[in-house]
């Protein structure tokens, strides 16, 4: 018994459907749409959510003055070093740096955000103290290179009388 030609063009056109429909969702499923670096104090992670439990978190991006700038942010859940990375510097305070992926869609099993940590480089107040000395040092060491440069030099006469000529 063939099949019929109505029923192969059906079938097809089914099978075309199914790919797309798998294809898109996956490249939206799997695929980032950027990627980047933000530095900040961690203000909150939590894992909150009714059904699917989910790493929840937010970041103040400013460190000077009253206004708040928040980012919040997703994690996924095998990634526990970033996780505890987070918690560890909500509770001491101090200032991070985080790499993250945007995604095109958020999926309730996946978290609330479209922005997904990867990576947490926590900064110790000692190291930003650190830099900014190393900062002033090579400028005051500049500086007191060009003292000593001219103090070299000769020195100019003040003489302000007039000579003969």
């Amino acid at each position: 018994m063939a099949m019929s030609r109505a029923k192969s063009i059906s079938l097809i056109t089914i099978a075309v459907i199914l790919l797309l429909f798998f294809g898109v969702g996956s490249f939206i499923y799997f695929g980032t749409f950027s990627n980047g670096d933000r530095a900040g104090v961690v203000i909150k992670v939590s894992q909150r959510g009714y059904l699917f439990k989910t790493w929840e978190g937010e970041m103040n991006l400013n460190d000077q003055g009253n206004t708040i700038e928040k980012f919040e942010f997703s994690v996924e859940d095998d990634q526990t070093k970033v996780i505890e990375d987070l918690k560890d510097a909500a509770l001491t305070g101090e200032r991070v740096r985080i790499s993250y992926v945007e995604r095109y869609r958020t999926f309730a099993w996946r978290g609330d955000t479209k922005y997904f940590i990867t990576n947490v480089i926590r900064q110790k107040n000692n190291e930003l103290r650190n830099n900014k000395e190393d900062s002033r040092t090579n400028s005051n060491t500049e500086t007191e290179n060009q003292d000593t440069q001219q103090e070299k030099e000769e020195p100019v006469s003040t003489d302000t009388t007039v000579r003969e000529m």
